[in-house]
């Protein structure tokens, strides 16, 4: 094989070639809304998610590949003339485009040097990359030793169970990467586990009180509001605490009176409201108990499980991070749920035994909840390497192994990490509204993966 600069430019030249078509392949998934759906017979993630796997296979098989489809909820497709030594994994399922778009969102939209259209990042940009990656090293190298395999899946945003699936019946190759997160190269990302919680008391009528509470939908989203309702107070002396405890915490805290109640807001800190109201001179009942009893287990401003028992930390994976993401409070009952992004080095302590301790001992009931333990790839195995020198040759910046708190298709896949596709620094809006990639750096993306095929299959 050439040296590495002309077989870059072999790829430059290849791409300049073939980008019209990339980018058509690209508008019509993007044009297709999927989303998961109802489920139905041949469509386990309903009519658009499998729409959207079957377009994917028009493109491959019009491009020469043999696309297989796994029980429609999964294409692969394999290059070369033995068992595949890379792979890549990515995504054709969407979140909902929800509102805010400045263009629309299944419409793919130049502007700027940026691509807008939802899951132009996450993942559908990235697929083509791939997608073409793979059409990009068959042509240039048509004998390559080993193989390649891309896979394809519809259910990523809901719980991976696509690949899953896939992965009990089909071995993956043994070096795998994902282009679904960041750049330079993610080896570690941190297990999870949530955990519901709940208690029930009788009803107390004694002033003041609080009447309810209610913060987050899901656990591992921080609630951007929190409210509460209380009663027996006067305005004024529930305005003085939420002055004091937006200057103690940061948060913005505020309260107005309807008929004989008064709705308190809290801005983008649920603990803050409950250090508050914590504070605050309401009649000893035992509603009033738990929500004290929930200000001592998550403190405002404690993000690492300190207080809960489950602080710790290693080199290779950083600090264990806790939210406090769902609380819903009534006169006779309360319920909450926290996300907790562990490091490795948690994977042998009981985590759940210490967080059932903990709550149970305050008096709540706890929920069943799964334990997902840490994935570690070595930075230093001959796949990743390769990886990191092909990210330096192209973006001259170091390529660097990262850990991360989220979760990919790679998480307990031997061997596997995430190469890209976001670059240091950008944001791209994933998930909101006018997601985007800058144009330059999707092909980049692409000649990246082409070099990592021909170098590792060569």
């Amino acid at each position: 094989m050439e040296n590495k600069a002309e077989l870059k430019q072999k790829i430059d030249n290849w791409f300049k070639q073939n980008e019209d078509e990339f980018i058509n392949d690209l508008s019509k998934l993007i044009a297709i809304n999927s989303v998961e759906g109802p489920a139905e017979e041949g469509m386990p993630y309903g009519k658009e998610s499998r729409a959207v796997l079957e377009a994917a296979k028009i493109m491959m098989e019009k491009n020469g590949c043999v696309v297989e489809t796994f029980e429609d909820i999964v294409i692969s497709s394999d290059f070369g003339n033995s068992e595949p030594l890379v792979g890549v994994l990515a995504h054709l399922d969407i979140v909902a485009a929800g509102e805010g778009w400045d263009t629309d969102p299944f419409t793919l939209t130049e502007k700027d040097g940026k691509l807008f259209g939802r899951g132009v990042m996450d993942n559908k940009g990235p697929s083509v990359a791939a997608m073409y990656a793979m059409y990009c090293a068959r042509e240039l190298f048509p004998n390559l030793t080993h193989g390649y395999r891309i896979i394809l899946g519809s259910g990523e945003e809901t719980g991976c169970t696509d690949v899953k699936q896939y992965l009990k019946k089909n071995q993956a190759p043994p070096n795998v990467f994902t282009p679904d997160a960041q750049f330079p190269i993610v080896n570690v990302e941190k297990g999870r586990f949530y955990f519901p919680f709940e208690a029930q008391w009788e009803e107390s009528k004694a002033l003041p009180r609080v009447v309810s509470i209610s913060g987050g939908k899901t656990a591992n989203v921080v609630p951007n509001l929190s409210e509460a309702v209380v009663e027996g107070l006067e305005l004024s002396e529930v305005e003085a605490f939420c002055a004091e405890y937006s200057k103690k915490t940061g948060a913005t805290l505020s309260a107005k009176k309807e008929s004989e109640k008064i709705f308190i807001k809290s801005v983008n800190a649920q603990t803050a409201l409950l250090a508050m109201l914590a504070a605050m001179p309401f009649a000893q009942c035992k509603g009033f108990e738990y929500i004290c009893a929930l200000n001592q287990i998550f403190p405002h401003g404690d993000y690492n499980g300190d207080a809960i028992g489950l602080k710790m930390s290693d080199e290779v994976s950083g600090e264990l991070t806790l939210n406090f993401g769902v609380v819903n409070y009534e006169p006779t009952k309360i319920s909450g749920n926290f996300d907790s992004r562990t490091p490795q080095c948690a994977d042998a302590v009981d985590i759940l035994g210490i967080s059932t301790a903990k709550l149970v001992g305050a008096g709540f009931t706890v929920g069943t909840t799964d334990l997902v333990k840490s994935h570690v790839t070595g930075g230093d195995t001959p796949f990743v390497q390769t990886l990191s020198r092909i990210y330096e040759q192209y973006t001259g910046e170091p390529g660097e192994c990262l850990a991360i708190g989220g979760s990919t298709y790679v998480h307990g896949i031997p061997g596997g990490v995430v190469f890209g596709c976001a670059m240091p620094g950008s944001e791209n809006n994933v998930h909101g509204p006018n997601e985007y990639i800058d144009k330059e750096q999707l092909f980049m993306c692409a000649k990246m993966f082409a070099q990592v095929i021909i170098e590792m299959c060569i």
